[in-house]
């Protein structure tokens, strides 16, 4: 009894090393297929620069002044896809909604971070909201110009204040779209001086431009990359720069802080990636555009392009943001009204 006892003690314990093995064995099996995947170098494959306009706008620009260097980097090319419509929304929200791998970058403005809340204060369901993206890094940060056409009878600002208070609306100014900056921006100056101006939309800031020149508006906020071949034509008279201080491009035009306007509007570009993309490859983008923008490629490219460079990376691009938001949000209040038909 003892003996027969002690063989199957011996056979159970076999049997549960047995099924232990195979077990283990499954298990390692398993495990072995996402730690293959978690430790895939990043990137392996072209990665996709979604830039949310049609070509010729400001961050259609900056992208391509970028991409280079950036390729460079992340030894990976690095595409530029044009995602145009609803005013960066479409292009923003296809990142925003996607897939967290780090494949898709999107390159936004100071518009695209503001429009969640104008959709809401309009009783829409944004497109996106900025905590679906990931802050990588502020790029550029530029002033507008208050531009007219050198054939204008507008010689000043004051020569354009003095009509728009006169006859609110009576002005017309090219943009890129609803809540985009120059719509913003013209929002602004309204309210200040208590009148309106009249929009006039176009599919980019590249078109906007055009249609100044083409005299099918009289006057549009533009920041100098977008007029980088404008500037020295002759063609454009720049009136006031929206920055605390004057333009090194067109020293002779006063700011809006001078003239008594209290408004200080910079126009900003920077890149995000899907919120959930894991940290380890957060780093790695963060790092080729750290890297990138201290190259003297994109230095030289950017002030070719008259573009301001103002790299901040990851929480300070995130704090520039959130205290650059403040006043526009306070006039989105003002002007963004309740869409009943959509109610």
């Amino acid at each position: 009894m003892a003996n027969f006892t002690s063989q199957r003690q011996v056979r159970d314990s076999f049997s549960s090393k047995l099924t232990m093995i195979i077990v283990l064995s499954i298990l390692s099996f398993i495990g072995f297929i996402p730690s293959s995947h978690s430790q895939e170098v990043f990137p392996n494959r072209a990665v996709n620069l979604i830039v949310p306009f049609a070509p010729g706008g400001i961050n259609d620009l900056v992208a391509r002044l970028i991409v280079e260097s950036l390729t460079e980097q992340m030894k990976q090319p690095v595409v530029i896809l044009n995602k145009p419509g609803a005013g960066g929304a479409i292009g923003t929200a296809f990142v925003a909604k996607g897939a967290t791998d780090g494949y898709n970058i999107v390159i936004v403005n100071s518009g695209n971070v503001t429009y969640p809340e104008a959709e809401r204060l309009a009783g829409h369901k944004p497109l996106y909201e900025m905590s679906q993206l990931e802050p990588i890094a502020l790029l550029t940060n530029d002033p507008g110009y208050v531009v007219v056409r050198s054939d204008s009878p507008y010689k000043s600002f004051a020569d354009l204040m003095k009509t728009a208070k006169l006859k609110p609306s009576s002005i017309d100014y090219s943009s890129a779209g609803n809540l985009t900056p120059v719509n913003l921006f013209f929002e602004m100056l309204g309210d200040e001086i208590h009148s309106s101006f009249t929009q006039i939309q176009y599919k980019s800031a590249g078109l906007a431009a055009m249609a100044l020149l083409s005299a099918e508006v009289q006057a549009s906020f533009l920041n100098p990359g977008t007029l980088s071949g404008q500037l020295s034509s002759g063609k454009l008279r720049v009136l006031a720069v929206s920055s605390d201080k004057r333009s090194e491009l067109v020293p002779d035009a006063p700011t809006l802080r001078e003239l008594g306007y209290d408004i200080n509007y910079t126009i900003y570009t920077g890149l995000y990636v899907a919120a959930g993309t894991p940290e380890g490859i957060v780093k790695k983008i963060r790092l080729a555009v750290q890297n990138a923008a201290k190259s003297e490629k994109l230095i030289t490219a950017m002030k070719l392009g008259n573009f301001q460079l103002d790299y901040r990376d990851g929480l300070e691009f995130k704090k520039y943001v959130d205290e650059s938001s403040v006043s526009v949000v306070k006039i989105l209040k003002k002007i963004v009204k309740v869409d009943t038909e959509k109610k």
